[in-house]
């Protein structure tokens, strides 16, 4: 064998290598960063659905035709669906309540095991009002006509009416952009190979620089740097290939915008947050937001109304990402010229509702708690939107804040005229506040089970005689205990006030 064709054949071989070790990396992060997408976009749908008849069911309508058209409305991904089923005992269970396109169908038979397998799940778990979880199977009937093919899904179990709230989306629609990644990197590999051998019939000289340029790129892409690209046009298949390679570099780039997207959302909603917490006499406060993998719009904000006065402002902004980094800031600056203008936390909530109805573009809302600490008279005044109520401990007891006698207190941003009303606490020495988002008893280990109130209420008493900062250290320290090093699918943000006066 001449050198010429050993050279030549070393460097196709290299080329192939490279391109193939930088292309199965980038398909393999992909696909578990879709994959993540995935289950966050199935539970999404399906709290979506959730709180629709959650809230109907509340104001004793129901489930009126109107709801279900809404649900059977929801999308997920391209081709995806929402699905009720009725979980009641006897011949009606596993009877489709709403489906696209075969609603009455009955599901829990031996042609549906996916079906069996969910509500029997929900049986064993002693069919606990909220239970909910992920599945996997194939599509068996003809809805959407894609009969046959793989589809993830998330279900919750709505106790109060014995429904399972069931969002499915197709595999194929979900990793599509995946795939063309695959599928590029495969192009790309059988290009570089056919050149090569086409190689062998022009001189080192004329082949040697282009093919050089290719090599130094493509182990640019394999270290992770995807800004290359070779500027080399002519019309011969080094050419080609310089194009194929630059359409690989551009796909690759392409996906990785998802997780630099992340990235600076996480950066944008930790640049916003308090740097430090005020220094409030009869009050000790600790606050501490961490941002999951997958963004949301987690916040926490004080404000001081007035002497003897504190605010204390936690919020949690709908869907993922920057857009909803953006949202959490004019949250935060919203709340903060209302609280500027009136004394009573329902109508700061109220103006808050309407300027973002305004603003925040549509199917984007705010769940917010705001609560005014008031030492001179000893009382919490408060109003909440969507947010879990804060945990009191009093004397070796914890319970909820009392809730608001109004059902109409949506989140904020979901209608224009909504019915705040405030509530007020009468607070002791000693008392201890525990202010949270929805993120830590969503917190889900390596067998999908969630963290769950009981188990963060029993946290709260065992460290309660800590000062608030070491509280709040030892509070997530046993959420992290649980889930093993389990990723977050939802910020977790929590507040700490104890009243020492």
């Amino acid at each position: 064998m001449t050198l010429r064709l050993k050279l030549i054949l070393l460097t196709i071989i290299e080329i192939v290598l490279t391109v193939t070790v930088a292309g199965y990396f980038a398909f393999y992060e992909s696909r578990k960063e879709i994959e993540d997408l995935a289950r966050e976009l199935t539970m999404s749908k399906t709290n979506e659905a959730y709180t629709l008849i959650e809230e109907n069911h509340k104001n004793g309508n129901g489930l009126p035709d109107e709801l279900k058209t809404s649900i059977s409305a929801i999308r997920v991904a391209e081709g995806g669906y929402i699905s009720v089923l009725s979980n009641a005992s006897g011949p009606e269970k596993g009877k489709l309540v709403i489906h696209p396109s075969n609603e009455g169908l009955l599901l829990y038979n031996d042609e549906f095991p996916h079906i069996m397998d969910i509500l029997d799940r929900i049986d064993l778990n002693g069919r606990e009002n909220g239970f909910g979880g992920f599945t996997r199977y194939i599509q068996q009937t003809e809805a959407e006509g894609r009969q046959g093919e793989k589809k993830i899904g998330y279900y919750k179990y709505f106790a109060p009416l014995d429904l399972v709230v069931l969002a499915t989306g197709y595999e194929q629609d979900i990793f599509s952009s995946s795939e063309v990644v695959k599928q590029t990197t495969i192009n790309v590999i059988i290009v570089v190979s056919l050149v090569g051998i086409i190689v062998v019939f022009f001189t080192i000289r004329q082949m040697f620089k282009p093919i050089q340029i290719l090599i130094d790129n493509t182990k640019e892409v394999a270290r992770g740097n995807w800004d290359v690209s070779i500027d080399h046009k002519s019309d011969d298949e080094i050419g080609r290939l310089s194009g194929s390679f630059n359409e690989m570099v551009k796909s690759l780039r392409d996906n990785s915008k998802i997780w630099h997207e992340f990235q600076l959302a996480k950066e944008m909603q930790m640049g916003m947050l308090p740097e430090t917490c005020p220094d409030v006499s009869g009050i000790r406060i600790s606050a501490e937001s961490i941002p999951a993998k997958q963004v949301g719009g987690d916040f926490y904000d004080f404000i001081e109304p007035g002497p003897g006065k504190l605010g204390i402002v936690i919020g949690d902004v709908s869907g993922h990402g920057v857009s909803s980094a953006i949202v959490m800031s004019a949250a935060m600056s919203t709340v903060r010229f209302a609280a500027e203008e009136k004394q009573k936390t329902d109508r700061v909530m109220s103006i808050a509702n309407s300027r973002l109805k305004k603003d925040i573009k549509k199917n984007m809302f705010v769940a917010m708690f705001y609560g005014v600490i008031d030492l001179e008279t000893m009382t919490l005044n408060y109003t909440n939107a969507g947010l879990p109520l804060p945990l009191l401990w009093r004397d070796g007891t914890v319970i909820d804040l009392p809730r608001s006698k109004s059902r109409k207190q949506f989140p904020l941003g979901i209608v224009n005229d909504c019915e705040y009303l405030e509530c007020q606490y009468s607070l002791q020495p000693n008392d201890v506040l525990v202010f949270y988002s929805d993120g830590i008893i969503e917190a889900m280990n390596d067998q999908q089970q969630f963290y769950e109130y009981e188990r963060f209420v029993s946290s709260v008493k065992k460290h309660i005689e800590l000062t608030p900062d070491n509280m709040m250290k030892e509070l997530i320290n046993d959420m992290n205990d649980y889930i093993g090093g389990y990723e977050l699918y939802d910020d977790v943000t929590l507040v700490i006030a104890k009243i020492v006066k």
